[in-house]
């Protein structure tokens, strides 16, 4: 009984490694999409904006380093001065202290 709990447990937590990773794989591709529309001084939809967030939070949950693309926006998010951008830099205060 206990080696199937063990073979189960290990089971879970390559699944769940699995899915991290995609969070952080996906996570990188919007983030560098969304620093290559600000580059190019385009429009950033608000859903990609929360989709970031979700990510950021879902992988700080769970002590997973966030990908350098996805801190580069959390910076710029904390360092913004708009109404909506400053909301998401209070959200984001927990990874900014983690950052120090």
């Amino acid at each position: 009984m206990a080696q199937q709990t063990d073979a189960l447990s290990s089971e879970t937590n390559d699944a769940a490694s699995e899915r991290l990773s995609e969070v952080s794989r996906l996570s990188t591709l919007l983030a560098d999409r969304v620093l290559a529309a600000q580059a190019a001084d385009e429009p950033v939809p608000k859903a990609h904006i929360n989709a970031l967030l979700d990510a950021a939070i879902i992988l700080d949950k769970y002590e997973v380093d966030l990908p350098a693309p996805l801190g580069q926006i959390i910076d710029q998010i904390g360092d913004a001065e708009d109404k909506d951008a400053g909301r998401l830099a209070w959200l984001f205060r927990p990874f900014q202290r983690a950052k120090g």
